[in-house]
């Protein structure tokens, strides 16, 4: 079988064991969250009349090696294994809400066995339940968030009215007023006429005279003023 495992060896029905894997996968994908029991995969992909037990068991092999065939060893079935177990709106809901670093999630990572996935996210978007990041050129979904409904609160329109009406101050009153508090706006050029400090003149060193044991001055007292006379 090892050798067959490195070949490029065709089945009986006149396809290579790795398409009919891919068959499967397909087919795993479009039944996917359900699963398809064995018999079932082998009717789908290999013909009754083109079949021989050594195919089966070459298909079976590769089938079980390939990382996206979830297989359940009690009810001898198999389901297509995504890179995400999702596929509905409460699927996406309880992934995000379960995240501890609150990074979302890429819609493209969730198209793999999720097709509708888009519409799915318009209609939670609306409901104030996911939080959405959008393509500039398409529109179409690119991230998505969990988000809080609860936090959602509409304004009445008459509060709203009121908060346009609200002036802002103009360009040229905002950087007046900076300058009055001596702040500078952003984007304003340096000052020019800002006198700089003087430099601190350092004291040079006297030459000429060796000093040494410079590390213990400071730790004996003098007392030559105390040396006996005539000594």
């Amino acid at each position: 079988m090892s050798a067959y495992l490195s070949s490029t060896q065709t089945s009986v029905a006149g396809s290579d064991a790795r398409t009919n894997v891919i068959y499967a996968l397909g087919r795993l994908k479009e039944k996917f969250p359900d699963r398809i029991s064995w018999n079932e995969l082998v009717e789908y992909v290999l013909p009754q009349y083109r079949r021989t037990e050594e195919q089966i068991m070459y298909f079976r092999t590769f089938l079980s090696k390939n990382p996206k065939a979830d297989y359940d060893t009690e009810t001898d079935t198999y389901r297509y294994r995504p890179e995400h177990n999702i596929a509905s709106g409460d699927d996406l809901l309880k992934y995000l809400q379960g995240q501890e670093s609150a990074m979302g999630i890429n819609v493209r990572e969730l198209k793999d066995t999720w097709p509708d996935v888009e519409s799915a996210i318009n209609k939670l978007e609306a409901q104030h339940k996911l939080l959405v990041v959008r393509n500039r050129k398409d529109n179409h979904p690119r991230t998505v968030w969990a988000d809080d409904p609860t936090l959602h609160v509409p304004l009445d329109q008459e509060f709203k009215d009121i908060w346009s009406q609200i002036a802002l101050p103009s360009e040229e009153d905002t950087i007046r007023e900076l300058r009055r508090m001596n702040h500078k706006s952003t984007g304003e050029p340096a000052r020019t006429d800002v006198v700089a400090k003087p430099k601190t003149k350092k004291k040079a060193t006297r030459r000429g005279q060796k000093v040494t044991n410079t590390h213990m001055q400071g730790l004996f007292r003098d007392y030559s003023d105390k040396r006996p006379q005539g000594r």
